[in-house]
């Protein structure tokens, strides 16, 4: 995160993003205009291009920002049909076996029915400077570029940081649903002077161990749910530098990001499978996705599913689906559902997803999984509760 895309703090503090507006579309449009002016040539011929300065005057951040994002927005031009890898290994074959530049590359063209001219251009075609440039999408203006490079920005905030914390108003179901569906770890509390306020205290990628890169874009794809909340407020503390100094910064409602999308009827593939397949298993159980929340010392819990018997309903328990996790974390969830009165829990945790290498905690009842969850075990630990 370039240290000139940061504002100075505001009276708590903490500071802001500059984000890119209408001030800035001029010199994006000109941006857009050398992209399309080389389409079809080598990336690397653009991006020798780009090192020029822009007719239209702009920051060498922001610029910086917008670049390093069109190269990811604006696609490839359709491969070659010659396989770049083939060629190299038919070029070293040749080359061992004393052929020249100029005959080995004759060789192939012979071999393949191609040109010289054709296997020449496609022999390196598949490294990252070589490739062609593909056309501009038309959808990609000014504008919803600007609206790009503030995501990407904002994403650079929140792969450092070391925690987040959300402070959402009005239709925060959703935003809460979607942090329980990527797996993130985080506690949720109301307000009790404020029923429509809710708050999510989340660890960020700087305090895990693994995983850091995909837990960061995970975190930040809370934003377009955060943005249909009435209002929302994020404060995140974040580590720029080396040392173990942080920097404050805050995004809000105001802020230009993403409008949100809306959510699949099914929160994750996961959960839809493992309800599938617990159906089919376990004939005698009902399953019951989103129970209501329950309120733990201010906190607020989310568990998935409750099992109830169809037979005798005062058999139930509550199952919740973890992504990203630590044994604290398990701990101190399975600490709020014993201060609520509950005992009856099943955790299912992603063995993929561990961030640290501390013991589980005793006792629990963890099932592990990784692609899928094993509904005969989910009905094992069901049994040892019984």
């Amino acid at each position: 995160m370039p240290r000139a895309l940061l504002s100075g703090g505001d009276e708590t503090g903490a500071s802001s993003l500059q984000y890119l507006g209408r001030r800035d579309e001029p010199w994006l449009q000109a941006l857009l205009d050398e992209h399309a002016r080389y389409v079809g040539r080598k990336r690397v011929e653009l991006r020798e291009r780009l090192r020029e300065p822009l007719p239209v005057r702009s920051t060498k951040s922001k610029l910086r920002a917008a670049i390093k994002v069109l190269e990811r927005a604006i696609p490839d031009l359709e491969r070659p049909a010659l396989v770049p890898r083939e060629l190299r290994f038919r070029a070293f074959r040749a080359a061992a076996q004393g052929a020249d530049r100029e005959g080995a590359l004759a060789q192939i063209a012979r071999d393949l029915r191609a040109t010289v001219d054709e296997v020449e251009g496609a022999l390196f075609a598949d490294l990252a400077g070589e490739r062609r440039l593909g056309v501009v999408p038309p959808d990609l203006s000014p504008a919803s570029l600007a609206l790009l490079v503030n995501q990407a920005l904002v994403l650079g905030v929140l792969k450092r940081s070391t925690t987040v914390r959300i402070t959402a108003w009005g239709h925060a179901r959703e935003l809460v649903r979607h942090a329980r569906v990527l797996g993130l770890i985080c506690s949720v509390a109301c307000d009790a002077e404020d029923s429509e306020r809710v708050v999510l205290e989340i660890s960020g990628p700087f305090s895990l161990f693994r995983r850091t890169d995909v837990y960061g874009r995970a975190l930040a794809s809370l934003l377009p749910r955060a943005a249909r909340c009435h209002d929302f407020r994020l404060v995140a503390r974040c580590a720029l530098g080396r040392g173990p100094a942080t920097t404050t910064f805050v995004v809000q409602a105001s802020d230009p990001i993403f409008p949100a999308r809306e959510l699949a009827p099914h929160d994750s593939r996961l959960e839809a499978a493992f309800a599938r397949d617990f159906g089919r298993a376990a004939l005698d159980w009902e399953l019951v996705r989103e129970p209501r929340p329950i309120e733990a010392g201010g906190k607020l819990l989310f568990p998935d599913f409750e099992l109830v018997h169809r037979h005798d309903p005062t058999r139930r328990c509550l199952l919740e689906i973890i992504g990203f996790w630590t044994p604290e974390y398990l701990a101190e969830k399975l600490r709020r559902f014993r201060a609520a009165g509950l005992e009856r829990v099943i955790l299912c945790i992603d063995a993929r997803r561990r961030c640290s290498e501390a013991e589980l905690p005793l006792a629990a009842k963890i099932v592990r999984y990784k692609r899928r969850i094993d509904p005969r075990e989910v009905l094992a630990m069901l049994q040892e509760l019984a």
